[in-house]
């Protein structure tokens, strides 16, 4: 069996996750090259993280009332305060994006964020933080984390 967030899975379940989080994270780049294109029309980042984020809420919205599932305001009062911030995190991230995309192009702008994910991403698991299963960095993650670095080392030479 395979392990995804701490939970043991069926083959057949993992699969298609897998395949779903390539596509998912297919769209990083595209999200970066679209956002550039509309800043660069716009003039201004943070119009142009605004506009992203109510095009995603309404598409948000939209899925929300075709699922027929309403929201549950009494859980969502009792989460950790810490988690409402994604929000505000997500709208740093894309005009974060924006602004790397402007500067320094697509695929080294993309190379920098996803390098600085799995740093981060190895960070908070080997801490166990924001209430994630501790996850200790073995030999393994450090070897993955090698060849990010690596890769990033790679990337920023071919750009100069």
């Amino acid at each position: 069996m395979n392990e995804m967030h701490g939970k043991r899975r069926e083959p057949r379940a993992f699969w298609p996750a897998l395949v779903l989080t390539v596509l998912a994270g297919g769209l990083l780049p595209l999200q970066f090259a679209v956002n550039g294109a509309l800043a660069d029309h716009l003039g201004s980042v943070t119009l142009t993280g605004t506009l992203s984020y109510a095009a995603g809420t309404l598409g948000l919205l939209v899925l929300l009332g075709l699922s027929r599932q309403r929201p549950d305001w009494t859980a969502a009062r009792q989460a950790p305060r810490w988690s409402w911030l994604g929000g505000v995190v997500g709208s740093a991230y894309v005009v974060g994006s924006v602004v790397l995309t402007q500067a320094l192009g697509t695929a080294v702008a993309t190379t920098l964020v996803i390098a600085a994910q799995v740093v981060t991403a190895i960070g908070l698991d080997h801490l166990g933080g924001l209430g994630l299963e501790r996850r200790r960095v073995n030999p393994a993650r450090a070897g993955a984390l090698a060849l990010v670095l690596a890769a990033l080392g790679l990337r920023l030479w071919g750009a100069a």
